[in-house]
């Protein structure tokens, strides 16, 4: 979604994926997780912001798994797939949205293999249930308005942003897909799983966000045992694309944290 992404795109067996360089090949890996109707352009304007690491940023096939694969249990496994075949070892994850929550189960399922975790806008505790079931799914301006909801500011539900949502829930697998894994955002709670992920853990919130509103980051916080809390004004449930500089603000001071700690525990 969102259109092509400014950055090269790669095939490598039954994966799509981006790697962008902006390191050497011993720099970290940083692992970008886009949302249910997220795509590889989400992190585009973030990554111009970032140096010394390696970006990859995989597209996840809602619509190629089968209904009974799109659950996060399964769909961690298939990242862990994605991961091995990358040769990508103890990444920092960012997810946004969906893909938060899916790099939560990917931590509780390979807590040896994750560095660290950035959050924003991630499922795992309460969503807006908007998405469930598309009542009217063929009426363009209320699926616009639906779309809106995302954003703090509505410039970004262009026409071509909403050419792609109404081509996704007018195929009928498409939409079987969506509502499959709109339920299982819903249905499947990280809280018991939160005091037990001991990363260091950054969660970057839009004030404005409408889909999973502050008192969700409020929640994650208390949770999670060694997170801390970022918030972007005038911002809604995607920060780094309504506020890619202030995001990479928030985002560098944490990896430079991660960095000196690293450094100081290996003295």
């Amino acid at each position: 979604m969102f259109g092509k992404s400014l950055f090269q795109s790669h095939q490598h067996n039954d994966f799509e994926f981006l790697k962008i360089s902006k390191g050497t090949e011993d720099s970290p890996d940083l692992v970008f997780l886009h949302g249910m109707f997220g795509g590889l352009s989400n992190y585009d304007a973030l990554v111009d912001y970032i140096d010394d690491y390696n970006i990859y940023v995989p597209s996840i096939p809602l619509y190629d798994f089968s209904v009974r694969q799109l659950k996060f249990t399964k769909m961690a496994k298939w990242l862990h797939s994605f991961m091995e075949e990358m040769d990508i070892k103890n990444p920092i994850l960012l997810g946004n949205s969906m893909g938060g929550h899916l790099a939560l189960e990917y931590t509780v399922q390979n807590p040896d293999n994750v560095a660290a975790l950035i959050l924003t806008g991630s499922s795992g505790l309460q969503e807006r249930d908007f998405g469930s079931t598309f009542p009217r799914r063929n009426d363009r301006d209320y699926v616009r308005q639906q779309a809106a909801i995302t954003f703090y500011d509505d410039d970004f539900v262009t026409e071509e942003l909403m050419d792609e949502i109404m081509e996704v829930i007018n195929d009928r697998g498409n939409l079987l897909n969506v509502l499959a894994i709109a339920r299982e955002t819903h249905e499947y709670s990280m809280e018991k799983y939160l005091p037990e992920i001991k990363q260091d853990v950054l969660l970057i919130w839009g004030k404005q966000d409408e889909i999973t509103p502050p008192e969700v980051a409020e929640q994650f916080h208390k949770d999670l045992p060694n997170s801390r809390l970022k918030w972007i004004d005038e911002c809604g449930h995607a920060p780094m694309m309504e506020h890619p500089k202030k995001f990479a603000l928030y985002l560098n001071e944490f990896l430079v944290e991660l960095k000196n700690k690293n450094a100081t525990s290996i003295q």
